[in-house]
């Protein structure tokens, strides 16, 4: 018998083999199905998570149109910008970034540092930086520090028509105004961007899809040179009278065309951050006031339509001879006798106005206040457009017709008022107010055009006859102040007690004033109103002469014609013209007395024949009264005007700097030798845009849409 060294190997066995091997097998086959699974059923899954890996994607937004006025004058533009970004994860060294990065967000090393640590993630570090500072930055070449190109709104006149245009947000979302309303018009659309990223998330390549479309293009009806006059005269006069604020609106009586809409006090959209929210408020559509006087042309207006009156009607107008619930009603400054109509609005007699009134009845007054307009909105293009206050008949007390006749229990906008205005000098219509006028591509093709809409109100005797009733309250009533050179006018004073802590205040007033003009044909209505003037507080003194330089730098700058002669007036160096006198040469009286600044806006001949007091003859020159037009000075420097002119013996008063904008008297009209031209010059310029322009000059003005 053979015993086995221990130092032999064992034999593994046939069992021990087949189970080795049957092992591998099994973990071969485990390995072949997963591959298949992943390969096959699970492909598309891993597929996508490869690509999310290496791909990013994000959102181009295009160039938000720009809003331009009537004359194609850029109000609001989009530029440019940059914007820096830090992935917090990538950055290798924090005080070298935040030492580099210092002179351009103007912050030490130690808040930059703060904020690059604040967020792992991606986080703004600046947004709207300068375009120049952008190649600046990306050749410090941060790791971590992402600087790319964006989109900002700028206005480039400032404060023009800010509270028409509103502003924009960070991501260029319209926050107020006309870029609010219209924000999906004139914003873009937003286009995806795919982005190709390596294994460390950097950027190397970029692919989208179509043109990225620029935002439609808004045209208003906004004229930038009168909307530049009004927003001066109102900032002005609220400034002499320390009001608390006002507002002033320019418009087309026939289209409803709003030419000018200001508000004060107002604001730069640029850096509207800076201001108060108050400021933003555009109280043409939003303050809600109480008319007064100048509500008396809706009340008039209605008396006449209805056969109730006529304009030689005399009426008497003694205190105590009308009362209402127990309470008597008197007149704002002194009493009245008798007066004819015309003489009741143009010396604004509230007992005339309420004897009229009371034969209305409170439902056909009623009827008429909503059929000038109030109690709704006009349908302006602003959003938040109040619609005033304004009680149903069965709620109004005893006395509610008295107070409604002259203005008061009842809350207007200024856009309602001067819309009521409007309607006595188109002949009847009440008409919407528009500050959009049309709608253009990037290419600019006009793509929606606004219409005319107007409803018949009043008869066009009815109409005439408050034309000249209103021309009474300018010539010899309480609008005096209002009377402009070269062009007859219409229009009331109001002077409106504030309603404060349950009754009516003393020393809080709203003095107004609405107007058209030239009244023989009517073009143009413009309105002032100014909130708690101090020292004096009656419409006539505080917003009639606001009216007066406002129209007549509109009726200029729109070449309308005069309708009135321009003869020298009486003043403290002219005595009254004599119209017998036919010579052509005069002697004249110098007096040393300097010429008033409110008289050198009235063409005058400031030199006639006088003799002193004493019978002395004073100083005399001699002065050509020889008739001739006056040139047309638009678009001219100051030094071509001076030379244009040289030879006139023109008188010459200039406002502003840069080139003339406006003149009064207009071009064209009969002056004297020695008479006064005042210019306008602004260094604002017209923006260039041909295509547009092309496309304007094709299509007609808007189609006429008549609502009954």
């Amino acid at each position: 018998m053979s015993v086995q060294s221990e130092d032999q190997p064992r034999s593994l066995g046939p069992g021990r083999v087949l189970v080795f091997y049957l092992l591998i097998l099994v973990w071969i086959v485990g390995l072949l199905v997963r591959l298949v699974d992943l390969q096959v059923f699970q492909s598309d899954y891993y597929r996508k998570l490869a690509q999310g890996q290496g791909e990013g994607h994000t959102y181009l937004r295009s160039k938000r149109g720009e809003i331009l006025d009537r004359n194609l004058r850029e109000l609001a533009v989009s530029v440019e910008t940059g914007s820096i970004g830090a992935q917090a994860g990538r950055i290798q060294n924090f005080e070298k970034t935040a030492r580099a990065l210092g002179p351009f967000l103007r912050l030490d090393g130690e808040k930059i540092r703060e904020k690059l640590t604040s967020n792992t993630g991606f986080t703004y570090l600046a947004r709207k930086i300068p375009p120049h500072q952008v190649p600046m930055i990306r050749d410090l070449k941060l790791p971590g520090i992402q600087v790319d190109w964006e989109v900002r709104r700028a206005y480039p006149k400032r404060e023009l028509a800010a509270h028409v245009l509103g502003f924009v947000g960070l991501e260029n979302e319209g926050l107020g105004g006309i870029e609010y309303l219209y924000d999906g018009v004139i914003r873009g659309e937003m286009t995806r961007v795919n982005l190709m990223v390596d294994g460390r998330r950097h950027v190397y390549g970029r692919e989208w899809s179509g043109s990225n479309p620029r935002g439609n293009i808004l045209v208003l009806n906004l004229d930038e040179s009168i909307q530049y006059s009004v927003e001066q005269v109102l900032g002005e006069t609220v400034s002499q009278y320390e009001a608390t604020s006002g507002s002033a609106i320019v418009m087309n009586v026939n289209s409803g065309e709003v030419l000018a809409m200001a508000s004060y006090p107002t604001f730069n959209p640029n850096k509207h951050s800076d201001y108060d929210q108050g400021d933003y408020r555009n109280r043409a559509i939003l303050d809600i006031y109480e008319p007064g006087s100048t509500f008396k042309i809706v009340t008039l207006a209605a008396v006449l339509e209805d056969g109730l009156s006529q304009p030689g009607e005399l009426v008497d107008c003694r205190v105590g001879t009308v009362r209402l619930g127990g309470k008597v009603y008197r007149e704002a400054k002194r009493s009245f006798q008798t007066l004819s109509f015309n003489q009741i609005l143009a010396k604004s007699s509230n007992v005339g106005t309420i004897k009229l009134g009371l034969r209305l009845g409170d439902e056909r007054l009623y009827s008429y206040i909503l059929r000038f307009g109030f109690g709704r909105k006009s349908g302006i293009e602003l959003p938040g457009e109040q619609v005033g206050l304004l009680a149903p008949p069965e709620r109004w007390s005893k006395i509610s017709i008295g107070a409604l006749s002259i203005g008061q229990e009842i809350g207007v906008t200024p856009v309602q008022m001067i819309q009521a205005m409007a309607a006595l000098g188109n002949g009847g219509y009440l008409v919407k107010p528009r500050l959009v006028r049309r709608v253009l591509s990037e290419n600019g093709e006009v793509i929606e055009e606004s219409r005319i809409d107007r409803q018949k109100i009043l008869s066009s005797s009815t109409a005439q006859a408050m034309k000249n009733a209103l021309g009474q309250v300018v010539e010899q009533g309480t609008g005096r102040r209002a009377q402009l050179t070269g062009y007859s006018a219409g229009g009331k004073t109001g002077t409106a007690q504030k309603f404060v802590g349950g009754s009516y205040s003393k020393s809080r007033f709203v003095a107004s004033f609405v107007g058209i003009a030239p009244l023989s044909n009517p073009v143009l209505a413009a309105l002032v109103v100014i909130d708690e003037p101090q020292g004096s507080h009656y419409g006539g003194v505080v917003a009639a002469p606001a009216f007066r330089r406002i129209m007549e730098r509109a009726l200029i700058n729109l070449k309308v014609p005069v309708d009135r002669p321009i003869l020298p007036q009486k003043g403290i160096l002219a005595e009254a013209w004599d119209e017998q006198t036919d010579i052509n040469e005069v002697s004249a009286f110098v007096s040393d007395e300097p010429l008033p600044q409110n008289s050198l806006e009235q063409t005058v001949l400031n030199l006639i024949k006088h003799r002193s007091p004493t019978g002395e003859g004073g100083r005399t020159v001699k002065v050509k009264t020889g008739v001739f037009p006056l040139p047309d000075l638009s678009g001219l420097s100051l030094r071509q005007v001076l030379r244009k002119t040289g030879g006139l013996s023109l008188r010459l008063k200039v406002s502003g700097s840069g080139r003339v904008v406006a003149q009064r008297p207009a071009p064209g009209t009969p002056v004297f030798a020695g008479a006064v031209c005042q210019v306008y010059l602004t260094s604002v310029e017209a923006s260039n845009h041909e295509t547009q322009q092309l496309a304007l000059a094709s299509k007609s003005e808007g189609v006429l849409a008549v609502s009954r």
